[in-house]
């Protein structure tokens, strides 16, 4: 039967309208999903009830850099399958032979980083840390096991894995309870979540001052501060296409990188010395009108990036070193335009060992067919598995001839992932993350993991100890400051909203009642670059802003 003009018009149209409730609800369902997993708190804390006779006082709410025991405990425990800064013997030879850099052969460098750190403290010291919640795979479900201390918490995790040897989820290395009477984010009031993480003594979790939660590791933790010296500066290395969606992410980046290093220099003492060296945005494209602003290496773009731009990174870094490579400093940052400095950064490497962000959602060992397929080993082992870091490629503090003999494994990894069907469709769109951190356990890398690289607000709240703000997240507020994770807030801010021009100058503020200082914050840096910036208006010689914010709530001021 032929349908008529009307009939195939009002059939477009309950295509498009059924589209764009497919894509609404999308969205809603991944907020939702991120708000579950980062479990943020949005009460404030109630002093929690730590009952342990003869047990040390409750940390600070700061990490730890040292834990009180009566002997050394080192993190190369080869039984326990702990750190270790080499992958299995067959894949430390890969893309070795014959390379020499400055201070020895690869291989001597390689011996030296693999040196235990020796730390004090044992496994199974009872260690606390007050609002703080850490992550990991569950070990034993927290909903029916209640303790009635932070302390019987640790016992339970301790009785399952009493010697650090166990591996595998049911290997509880750390611990999470609740000392809030009237509970925490939704479970009950001494709830004890025992969980298991790939890396116990560098924990990673949520800290915030207003989170009720206690946690503790069963392993001393790992100092997170890098070593001093003039001679560890670093380059820091962004890595950009010629688009107006990255062009304004940059230039924010670029203005406040250069703040902070004027306050770095100001602020250097002997002992302390500023480690900001220089910076450079690779660009894999064809140069655009940011060239004079910004220090700019031109790289080529990948001919087929199949769908998947992010393809191009690890191809720039490659290029790089073949046309642009004339930097003095030893060490470089990777970074993306999307990073906002808001202190002066330090280099966060201990000897030779690269540092980098630990992401939550980045879990080699919940892949272990995948991982095996792409570092071309299927005899690994889930101790050999939980050695590749839960890691992307940013940001990451890395040797630059580390990431020299690493760019061309990344590369090959990550191209190989992208056209894996079953790699594709599991890891989608943080595919490059795991062709990095697959690639670097190729070539024997392992990094220290340095969760106050970056926050990433709206999840993160407190300014704390960061030293950076990812922007990657929308950040959702009624007028009133509640939080609205999951939907179009009264107020917004979304990078997203801006894929095809720029944010005007002086976006609005987030409601002055929202109690989350990073993202009052996120927005007072762009505003601040934007009235520093003369031409922020434009790109490419044409005005390219746009006005547009939440749905009918604009996040920006109405002009008078």
């Amino acid at each position: 039967m032929r349908t008529t003009t009307s009939e195939r018009k009002t059939l477009r149209l309950a295509r498009l309208l059924a589209f764009f409730a497919a894509f609404l609800f999308t969205f809603n369902a991944l907020d939702a999903f991120f708000a579950s997993q980062s479990k943020r708190s949005h009460r404030e804390h109630r002093e929690l009830l730590l009952h342990s006779a003869g047990s040390s006082s409750s940390s600070s709410l700061e990490r730890s850099e040292s834990t009180k025991a009566s002997s050394s405990y080192s993190v190369a425990k080869s039984s326990a399958g702990g750190y270790s800064s080499s992958s299995s013997s067959k894949n430390d030879d890969d893309g070795d032979d014959g390379v020499e850099s400055g201070g020895g052969s690869l291989q001597q460098r390689k011996n030296a980083k693999q040196q235990p750190l020796e730390v004090v403290g044992k496994w199974g010291d009872f260690n606390p840390i007050v609002h703080a919640e850490f992550s990991g795979s569950v070990s034993k479900w927290g909903e029916n096991n209640f303790k009635s201390s932070a302390r019987e918490c640790h016992e339970d995790c301790l009785s399952m894995n009493p010697d650090g040897k166990a591996v595998g989820d049911r290997a509880c290395n750390v611990w999470v309870w609740c000392g809030d009477a009237n509970g925490c984010l939704g479970q009950k009031y001494r709830a004890c979540w025992l969980k298991h993480q790939a890396r116990p003594e560098m924990a990673i979790g949520a800290k915030d001052s207003a989170n009720p939660w206690t946690s503790g590791s069963l392993a001393p933790q790992l100092p997170t501060k890098g070593d001093p010296g003039s001679h560890r500066k670093f380059h820091t290395l962004v890595t950009t296409n010629a688009n107006v969606y990255q062009a304004w992410q940059v230039r924010v980046m670029y203005f406040h990188w250069k703040k902070q290093k004027k306050i770095c220099v100001e602020q250097e003492t002997k002992e302390e010395p500023c480690q900001m060296g220089g910076f450079t945005r690779v660009l894999h494209d064809k140069p655009d009108s940011l060239m004079s602003e910004i220090p700019t290496c031109v790289v080529d773009r990948l001919d087929n990036e199949m769908g998947f731009v992010v393809l191009s990174r690890p191809n720039a870094f490659m290029q790089y070193f073949e046309k642009c490579d004339k930097i003095e400093e030893t060490y470089v940052l990777m970074a993306e335009p999307d990073h906002v400095y808001i202190k002066p950064i330090p280099n966060l490497m201990i000897g030779e060992r690269p540092a980098a962000f630990p992401f939550f959602y980045i879990e080699p060992s919940r892949w272990p067919t995948l991982v095996k397929r792409f570092v071309g080993n299927d005899k690994m082992s889930a101790q050999d598995i939980e050695k590749v870091d839960p890691i992307g490629s940013s940001p990451v503090f890395i040797r630059k001839d580390d990431l020299k003999r690493l760019a061309p494994v990344w590369v090959e990894t990550t191209l190989a992932i992208k056209k894996d069907k079953e790699a594709n469709r599991d890891w989608g769109w943080v595919l490059e993350m795991y062709g990095y951190t697959i690639a670097a356990y190729r070539v024997g890398l392992q990094h220290d993991l340095r969760p106050q690289l970056t926050a990433q607000p709206p999840w993160d709240k407190s300014i704390g100890d960061f030293l950076s703000i990812h922007f990657t997240y929308g950040m959702d507020y009624a007028l009133n400051g509640t939080f609205t994770p999951g939907k179009f807030g009264q107020w917004r801010f979304d990078k997203r909203t801006y894929q095809n021009g720029i944010p005007p100058r002086d976006l609005l503020a987030p409601p002055e009642k929202s109690d989350n200082e990073l993202v009052k914050l996120l927005i007072a840096c762009i505003n601040e670059a934007s009235k520093n910036i003369d031409t922020w208006e434009t790109f490419d010689g044409k005005n390219r802003v746009v006005h547009k914010g939440a749905q009918n709530q604009p996040n920006v001021k109405k002009k008078m």
